[in-house]
């Protein structure tokens, strides 16, 4: 596999182009964020629905959680744009066992080290009203593997309103209890994962289709 390997020269740039770039084709990020998101030893789980999806995770810690944070990037992907090594991006190739095993370890290690590490869970775009949300086991793997971290659920949502470029709404959610979920095997796990960031997602569009924005504020 491919480990991340950051250029603080690059990270600087990236962060700048890539609030100009989502400046040009939303009309406003929202957020609601009724905790406060710890910044280390985290791993977040992001319902995963379009191509914005990292950019829009990428300016969520940029702006706002700040932490030295790390995600999975296709093994084809990476090789096609290697400057994602160096904002933090590592390879994952779910369809060779070996790679995969490598990638759910060496986040273990990324958490271990005090690292947040942001998964999309269901491995691949899916449509953003799709039900179940269909999460892959492992996230488990990576929880197992390391047990004190933080598991955050993270929702995105797109909606167009009534201007001529959509929204994007993200809710950071809270810590989910480890009561609920250390002690199960991983398939019973990932579902404890999967139906917190169902619950939540879903929540959070009710809340959008009202269009009440007292609710969020602008990053």
């Amino acid at each position: 596999m491919l480990e991340a390997n950051k250029s603080s020269f690059i990270e600087w740039g990236f962060k700048r182009f890539n609030r100009i770039f989502l400046k040009a084709h939303f009309e406003n990020i929202w957020l609601m964020n009724t905790v406060s998101p710890p910044s280390q030893k985290t791993l977040f789980l992001i319902n995963h629905s379009s191509w914005w999806d990292p950019l829009m995770i990428y300016h969520l810690n940029d702006r706002v959680i700040q932490s030295d944070g790390y995600g999975m990037m296709h093994e084809d992907g990476i090789k096609r744009f290697p400057f994602f090594i160096k904002i933090g991006a590592f390879s994952v190739n779910p369809d060779h066992r070996r790679h995969l095993m490598n990638s759910l370890q060496y986040s273990a290690k990324l958490l271990r080290e005090n690292k947040t590490v942001w998964m999309f869970p269901q491995g691949s775009e899916q449509h953003l009203e799709k039900r179940p949300l269909h999460f892959l086991s492992g996230i488990s793997y990576i929880v197992k593997k390391c047990p004190e971290a933080n598991v955050v659920p993270i929702s995105l949502y797109y909606s167009h309103e009534h201007t001529r470029k959509p929204n994007a709404y993200i809710n950071i959610g809270p810590v989910l209890n480890k009561k609920s979920y250390l002690d199960r095997e991983r398939k019973e796990m990932t579902q404890v994962f999967e139906s917190a960031a169902t619950a939540q997602l879903d929540s959070f569009r009710e809340r959008i289709i009202q269009e009440d924005h007292r609710s969020f504020e602008k990053i």
